[in-house]
C-alpha cells in the first residue's frame, strides 16, 4: 500500500451541500482510473490508446468520510476528433458550480517535466489557478518518495507559486485516504461558476494547435499555387518566340494542366485537413479557397488568351463548338449548353471498357529541372480495341468529358466539314443557322387562331 501524500494538511468541514471537482490532465496520467476508483465506476481509461473519455461523467465518490462529486473530463491532448474533446472540457469546467480543479500529472523523474506538463495543461484555466490542486499520480514509480516529495514541492513553490496545493497518490493507495485528502482541498474552497469566453477558448483549448496546424499548410498552399503562377507564366512567355505549327493547342493545353494543378493541390490540401475543417465548421473556409482558385485561373487564363488565334470562349467559332470524344473519337457539334461536363451521345450501353476519360493532346508539358517544358507528345492516340455495346440505336459510347478541356479538331476537318475555306466563313453560317432557329421558335410560339 502506497500512502498518499499531500503538501499542506488541512481541516476538512462540513459544507452544507455536496460540493463538486473537476479532474483534468492529458491523456495516460490516471484521471479516469482515479474517477473509477473513487467513484465505483467502470468508464474506459485512455492509457496507450489517446483518450477514449468522450462523454462527460460526473459521479459521487463512494468512499471517504465527506460525500462530493467528480467530473471527469478527456485528455487535454488528445490526438483524435480533438475538437469535441475541447468542448467536452469547456463544458466539464463551467457546465455546474465547481469548487475545486484537480490537475493530474503523471510522475517523472525528470522534475522538469512535470512542471512543463502543469504549465501546458494549465493554460486554458490559467485565470482559475487559484482553484488549482496538482495531482502527482503513479508515486510508486519514485524511488526515493520522500527526497522525491520534498524537491517536487520546492519546486512548485518556486516556479509555480500559484499552485494551491499538491496531491502524491497511486493505484497502490487507499481510496478513502485520497478521497479524505481530496475533499480537505474541496472544502476549504468557494463553489463558483468558471466563465470561458469563445476567445479563450479559441486561442488556449486544443483547438489553437489545429488552427495553427492549418495556418501553416495553407501558407504553404497559397506559396506552392504562387510558384505555380510564376512557373506556368514564364512558360507561355517562352512560347512566344516559338514557331509551332499547333500553338493555339499548346497553350489551351497549358491552360488545363494549370487548372488540373491547383485542383489537385486543393484536393491535397483538403485530404490533410478535411476532418479539421469539419470539426471546425471551416467549410466556409473551404469554399472561400475554391472561389480564390477560380480567380486564379481566369487571370491565368487572361493572360493565355490573347495569345491564341482564336477565343477560347467565343461560341460562334467552330474550333470551340466541335469535338471528339477522348474514348471513341466521334466528333460532336455542340448545339447548346456550357463547357463543363457532357456525355458522348449515348448513355445507355453495357460492356463499359477502355475508357480513357482524358483528352489526348499532341503537346505535353513536364519538369525538367524543376522547370517546366512542353515537348511533343510521343505517346499514339489511344485507339478503342472493342466496340460498346449498345441497346439502343443512339451513337456514342456514353462516357462523360469535359468539353472545354478537349483539344480541337484539326482545322481542316472542320473546313471541310461546313464545306468552307475560311473560319470566318464557317462563323458567318452558324451565326445564321442560330438565327434561323430564333426565328422558327419564334415563329412557332405566335397564337394563329381567329379570335371573335
Amino acid at each position: 500500500m502506497i500512502k498518499p501524500l499531500i503538501k499542506w494538511n488541512l481541516v476538512s468541514k462540513q459544507l452544507s451541500y455536496k460540493p463538486c471537482a473537476v479532474i483534468i490532465g492529458k491523456t495516460g496520467t490516471g484521471k479516469t482510473t482515479l474517477a473509477n476508483k473513487l467513484c465505483e465506476t467502470n468508464h474506459r481509461s485512455g492509457v496507450a490508446r489517446g483518450s477514449v473519455t468522450q462523454e462527460l461523467y460526473r459521479n459521487g465518490a463512494c468512499c471517504g468520510q465527506y460525500p462530493f462529486y467528480l467530473i471527469d473530463t478527456p485528455g487535454t491532448d488528445s490526438s483524435t476528433e480533438p475538437y469535441k474533446h475541447a468542448i467536452l472540457l469547456k463544458e466539464g469546467l463551467t457546465a455546474t458550480k465547481l469548487n475545486t480543479i484537480f490537475l493530474v500529472i503523471k510522475y517523472d523523474n525528470r522534475f522538469d517535466k512535470i512542471t512543463e506538463n502543469y504549465f501546458q495543461v494549465e493554460l486554458p484555466i490559467s485565470k482559475y489557478a487559484h482553484k488549482i490542486v496538482v495531482m502527482i499520480s503513479h508515486w510508486d514509480q519514485s524511488k526515493t518518495p520522500q527526497n522525491d516529495f520534498k524537491t517536487i514541492c520546492e519546486l512548485f513553490a518556486e516556479e509555480c507559486p500559484n499552485v494551491v496545493n499538491l496531491i502524491f497518490f497511486s493505484e497502490q493507495s487507499s481510496n478513502s485516504e485520497v478521497a479524505n485528502l481530496m475533499y480537505s482541498c474541496i472544502s476549504n474552497m468557494n463553489e463558483e461558476e468558471l466563465k470561458i469566453t469563445d476567445e479563450e477558448f479559441a486561442l488556449n483549448f486544443n483547438i489553437y494547435e489545429m488552427k495553427s496546424q492549418m495556418k501553416v499548410s495553407f501558407k504553404q498552399y497559397q506559396n506552392r499555387i504562387n510558384l505555380l503562377v510564376q512557373d506556368y507564366t514564364k512558360l507561355i512567355n517562352s512560347m512566344e518566340s516559338e514557331s509551332v505549327e499547333d500553338k493555339d493547342e499548346v497553350y489551351h493545353m497549358i491552360i488545363v494542366k494549370f487548372k488540373e494543378e491547383i485542383d489537385t493541390l486543393l484536393q491535397q490540401f483538403q485530404q490533410q485537413h478535411g476532418s479539421a475543417m469539419q470539426e471546425l465548421d471551416y467549410y466556409a473556409f473551404y469554399i472561400k479557397m475554391q472561389k480564390e482558385n477560380v480567380k486564379i485561373c481566369d487571370e491565368f487564363v487572361g493572360k493565355v488568351v490573347p495569345l491564341m488565334s482564336f477565343n477560347l470562349f467565343d461560341n460562334n467559332d467552330p474550333r470551340n463548338l466541335i469535338k471528339r470524344c477522348p474514348n471513341c473519337h466521334l466528333i460532336w457539334y455542340k448545339t447548346e449548353g456550357c463547357d463543363g461536363i457532357t456525355n458522348c451521345g449515348n448513355n445507355a450501353f453495357n460492356n463499359y471498357f477502355d475508357i480513357n476519360k482524358k483528352p489526348f493532346w499532341k503537346y505535353i508539358v513536364e519538369r525538367v529541372n524543376g522547370r517546366l517544358q512542353w515537348k511533343k507528345n510521343k505517346m499514339k492516340k489511344p485507339i478503342r480495341e472493342k466496340p460498346a455495346q449498345s441497346n439502343s440505336k443512339r451513337v456514342g459510347c456514353g462516357i462523360e468529358f469535359v468539353w472545354g478541356e478537349q483539344p480541337k479538331i484539326e482545322e481542316e476537318k472542320i473546313l471541310e466539314l461546313f464545306k468552307v475555306k475560311t473560319f470566318e466563313e464557317a462563323k458567318e453560317l452558324i451565326k445564321s443557322a442560330k438565327f434561323e432557329q430564333l426565328r422558327q421558335n419564334y415563329e412557332q410560339n405566335i397564337n394563329r387562331e381567329f379570335h371573335c
